[in-house]
């Protein structure tokens, strides 16, 4: 893993979770994320969070639908600092409850 830093300048990873009638990032029509959106804990122990210095871009938020059908909300992590990917964890998901779940896909990290 040192050896792929090392020779790389940029690090690409894609998060996506898949949802049932729970909001992860933003709630009904609102443009902005919400209180309780998800955060990613990095590789060196930084966050990123809606609010933050660091950012996931976020290609698509579906989940905020909750119309009792599956949808999904993409993150991706693009930086130029090797020592960011990959992300270790992910904090705020929300609470298990009846008629609401989540599973998350965690794709493989990029050293470009």
């Amino acid at each position: 893993m040192n050896f792929l830093r090392l020779l790389s300048s940029e690090v690409v990873q894609h998060i996506t979770i898949h949802c049932l009638n729970t909001s992860v990032w933003r709630e009904g029509s609102s443009e902005q994320p919400s209180e309780r959106a998800v955060r990613f804990r990095a590789w060196n122990g930084q966050v990123f969070e809606a609010r933050g210095q660091l950012r996931p871009e976020v290609a698509a938020d579906d989940c905020k639908i909750k119309d009792g059908h599956w949808h999904r909300t993409l993150f991706s992590f693009r930086t130029q600092d090797p020592q960011q990917l990959p992300i270790v964890s992910i904090h705020n998901l929300p609470p298990s409850e009846p008629g609401q779940h989540y599973h998350l896909e965690v794709g493989p990290v990029c050293f470009l």
